[in-house]
């Protein structure tokens, strides 16, 4: 009788550990059935919402995120068409991301990713004086409703993403004079107004010498992490300092007063937050 009953209780715990093991490799990992539901939820979605396209499913992912499967569409035919699917474990369509490609999200962020890699050949030239802690490039395209916005702080210079057209090829240079911006963070044991007019005079010669285009400029110049303890606070920072102000003549002083207005402006926002 002992026996029988130690029998059926280690009968259960094998029972529960099988079922935990399962739900967590479900819960991780995602299950057949179901991405065999997702898969054709999937494909019966392409051919009701977008019949008479060549849309194709490239691949399905499960997410442990969120417990669902992500079927990624795209076409051929456009390099800005493409988007996903979100599908629950049960087949039910939750999410189709098709508005990123008719609100022009896809080709913004192409035509961004080509202004990045452009501007990564001077970042990347061995013959770039400086080692940046964060050196980067943008275009500045925001949404028509973000640029009506008043309350946000958008540079006049901006692109309307809804007036770009999808799959057209654009001059990547010609965007960048319009709208290109850079970010750079440089680390240095001299931090002084006159070393950060000279670096950024500098870099302007670089991106023109290599004809990369940009309309402005986040600079800051700060010291090094050191081994222990705290980064100081010293920094000399500009933002949105435009190209067309980076010369010698007056530098020194235009860059004290961006990095003034800067300060006094961070000192506000934290006097707001308080």
């Amino acid at each position: 009788m002992k026996k029988n009953g130690l029998k059926t209780i280690l009968t259960f715990i094998s029972i529960a550990l099988v079922l935990g093991l399962g739900w967590i490799i479900n819960s991780f990992f995602g299950n057949p059935f179901s991405y065999l539901l997702a898969s054709k939820t999937a494909e019966t979605h392409l051919l009701i919402t977008y019949p008479d396209t060549d849309y194709y499913i490239d691949h399905i992912n499960y997410s442990f995120k969120d417990g669902n499967y992500h079927a990624f569409v795209q076409s051929p035919s456009s390099i800005d068409t493409h988007f996903s699917l979100s599908i629950t474990m049960l087949g039910q369509l939750r999410l189709d991301t098709y508005d990123s490609v008719l609100r022009g999200f896809n080709t913004a962020g192409r035509l961004t990713h080509e202004y990045y890699v452009l501007t990564d050949t001077v970042f990347d030239d061995p013959s770039f004086p400086y080692d940046c802690h964060i050196a980067l490039g943008q275009l500045e395209i925001y949404p028509e409703e973000v640029l009506q916005d008043p309350q946000l702080d958008i540079p006049s210079y901006a692109i309307n993403q809804n007036e770009l057209i999808l799959d057209q090829l654009y001059d990547i240079h010609e965007l960048g004079r319009q709208a290109g911006h850079l970010s750079i963070y440089i680390e240095s044991d001299t931090v002084t107004v006159e070393e950060a007019a000279s670096i950024m005079l500098d870099i302007k010669q670089c991106f023109d010498d290599a004809y990369v285009p940009f309309v402005a400029m986040d600079f800051t110049l700060q010291h090094p992490l050191p081994k222990e303890g705290p980064r100081p606070e010293e920094t000399i920072s500009v933002s949105q300092f435009p190209y067309d102000k980076i010369y010698s003549e007056g530098m020194l002083e235009r860059v004290m007063q961006a990095d003034k207005e800067l300060k006094e402006l961070y000192a506000k926002l934290d006097a707001m937050e308080r």
